[in-house]
């Protein structure tokens, strides 16, 4: 970085406040022995606060190309797995079928907390993919069917006529699930845990899976 005046943008970083409202130490002796229990647990404090879409994150997949992607996208379920749902014929479907590898990464800000799941990624069965694109509103099943996520848009006009046809697809045929939507599951292998503190570093855990199962440590913030 290069040396700026006074008011600089700089400056203006530096004053928005990083800093989390108290929460309760975070320790590998006290943590639950399956992390996806401390997200999920997380997670369901979040929506007692009424946080605005608590269950979005950032998805990293690496593209054919070797190089990192990264996108926010919605959690769908989680029980032994992180789901999410994209077409396979997207960015990130595509990433998966040549690297089926990805890191999620939650934070909400307000909290201070961070949990970071990383592990191999893999399409559920086909019926749990047709329900959970019927269960999505017609407008977000109307995206998907146009199918041009990424693409060049030439016509801004042509976004509504689409739109207009997919929906009317989706009144005939309410039950028509594409093809390329897909279901998947985020499988762990490590997960990275963070508690940030209003006056401190704060607190940080690591787990990682073996054959015996998860094991956790504490590490430096």
């Amino acid at each position: 970085m290069t040396d700026a005046p006074t008011g600089s943008f700089r400056e203006i970083l530096r004053e928005i406040p990083t800093r989390p409202t108290e929460q309760p130490e975070l320790r590998a002796a006290d943590v639950p022995s399956d992390p996806l229990l401390l997200l999920r647990d997380w997670l369901e404090q979040e929506a007692e606060r009424e946080t605005p879409v608590a269950h979005a994150f950032a998805l990293a997949t690496v593209s054919p190309e070797g190089e990192p992607q990264a996108r926010t996208v919605i959690l769908k379920d989680l029980d032994d797995a992180v789901w999410f749902a994209t077409p396979s014929t997207s960015a990130k479907g595509v990433a998966l079928a040549h690297t089926p590898v990805a890191e999620a990464v939650f934070y909400w800000a307000k909290t201070g907390r961070q949990v970071r799941v990383r592990g191999s990624v893999a399409p559920a069965p086909r019926d749990v993919s047709e329900q959970d694109f019927r269960a999505r509103h017609p407008k977000a099943r109307a995206g998907v069917i146009i199918g041009r996520q990424g693409t060049e848009l030439d016509d801004p006009s042509e976004v509504e006529r689409l739109r207009d046809e997919a929906l009317a697809a989706i009144e005939e045929n309410p039950d028509e699930v594409p093809e390329s939507w897909t279901a998947y599951r985020l499988e762990p292998d490590h997960v990275d845990v963070v508690q940030l503190r209003p006056a401190s570093d704060g607190e940080r855990v690591e787990y990682t899976r073996s054959e015996h199962g998860w094991s956790a440590r504490d590490l430096w913030p």
